[in-house]
């Protein structure tokens, strides 16, 4: 029995827990027990999916022989098909692009967003703690990474339901519902639009205001390079971090040993962050093959999409002990969550930022709560995965 033939990012099995874990680590397992890295599934056209972990940090290191010129699998990318603005771009470009923005996302540039951050997810929590009930995703973690990337890019942060339903049209409606896709994207195209003309007129200091107004080797950037900007900074900046703080909330509704402890220690809660992104990684990362090359016994050829399920990789016992514990203080923690080498994440620091307040604040105020058993939770698949759906219940509190 060939376990990597049939693996589809798109559509694995769900276990009685409500997430395709326990199939994760049936593939793991076996992948550990046949000594395989890397193996062929035959869906969507076939690709090489990796789930060992050295085969992952071998390929993130050798960026000439795996291109990031498409960076999704199935493909998609900006509207028109365009590739994704730095996360589809190999070097020089890649590093020429993306010094036009890393400034906002900077270790010293995400903690200053702490404070902002820990405001909104109390407001936030205000709108539903005298209810007893919500659905975290919706009502917490799709609004916090909204509104933070929408304070980057200099958006209205209120206008979070709109941002979204344009991440969810890229990276999911254009493959199950194309007009529909069409549709918001369209919106989307015209809103940019107005955003740019007022940005050139007023500039500010948001990101948008900065590439509208950014040069590379003394050329201007075109309209399309900028709506390329930010199609990918919404992209990368909602969808990543709405599925680690859903994930992290829906462990804590039922894990109380775990939830007590950092209530009990919250200083705990940063490391618990990065243990929820290897235990529960969202995204997993594409590659194109450039040249022939054996890699981990395989024989790849050029232009074959290779996928890194690092939801497994995350779990591989050769690099993590007691790799399906969830360790909160685990060190040292090398996942591979947020990528590694020149394309690591963008936004890792502000993501774990988001992450860790919106937690920390959430605790504090809802110390107490649990799935609402007369609701039912969802899993969303993808290449960035994750829940979609945590409605839990709690003694209702006081705004504050």
């Amino acid at each position: 029995m060939d376990m990597f033939k049939d693996f589809d990012h798109y559509d694995s099995p769900v276990g009685l827990d409500g997430t395709p874990y326990t199939y994760f680590e049936e593939l793991r397992d076996w992948a550990v027990e046949e000594d395989k890295q890397i193996g062929w599934s035959e869906k969507h056209g076939g690709f090489w999916a990796v789930f060992g972990y050295d085969a992952a940090k071998d390929m993130y290191q050798s960026p000439d022989l795996f291109s990031n010129r498409f960076s999704t699998f199935p493909v998609y990318g900006s509207p028109g098909d365009r590739p994704l603005m730095l996360a589809a771009y190999d070097e020089p470009d890649h590093s020429k692009y993306r010094q036009l923005v890393q400034g906002p996302f900077s270790p010293k540039s995400a903690a200053a967003m702490a404070e902002l951050l820990r405001g909104t997810t109390n407001d936030l929590i205000d709108r539903f703690i005298e209810d007893g009930k919500v659905d975290v995703v919706p009502g917490l973690a799709n609004e916090v990474p909204a509104r933070a990337t929408a304070i980057i890019l200099g958006l209205p942060p209120e206008d979070g339901d709109a941002y979204r339903t344009w991440t969810h049209a890229m990276a999911q409606q254009q493959h199950t519902e194309p007009e529909e896709a069409a549709r918001h994207l369209e919106t989307m195209g015209e809103v940019f639009q107005e955003l740019l003309a007022e940005r050139r007129r007023n500039p500010g200091e948001d990101v948008l205001s900065g590439v509208a107004h950014a040069e590379v080797e003394g050329e201007k950037l075109t309209d399309q390079e900028i709506f390329d900007f930010f199609v990918v900074l919404l992209l990368g900046g909602i969808d990543n971090t709405t599925k680690i703080l859903s994930n992290l909330l829906w462990r804590l509704s039922w894990d109380r040993e775990l939830r007590r402890r950092l209530i009990a220690d919250p200083g705990l809660i940063p490391t618990a962050v990065d243990e929820c992104l290897r235990y529960y990684s969202p995204a997993m990362t594409v590659r194109v093959v450039n040249e022939p090359t054996t890699f981990y016994g395989v024989d790849l050829e050029p232009e074959q999409f290779v996928v890194n399920v690092l939801p497994v990789i995350n779990r591989d016992p050769r690099q993590f002990p007691n790799p399906d514990v969830f360790i909160p203080d685990r060190t040292p923690n090398r996942h591979l969550a947020l990528g590694l080498g020149i394309h690591r994440c963008l936004g890792a620091h502000l993501l774990k930022i988001e992450a860790r307040v919106a937690a920390e604040e959430f605790l504090r105020r809802i110390p107490d709560f649990e799935l609402d058993r007369e609701e039912s939770t969802h899993w969303l698949h993808g290449q960035v995965g994750g829940m979609m759906r945590v409605p839990i219940v709690f003694p209702p509190g006081a705004v504050a």
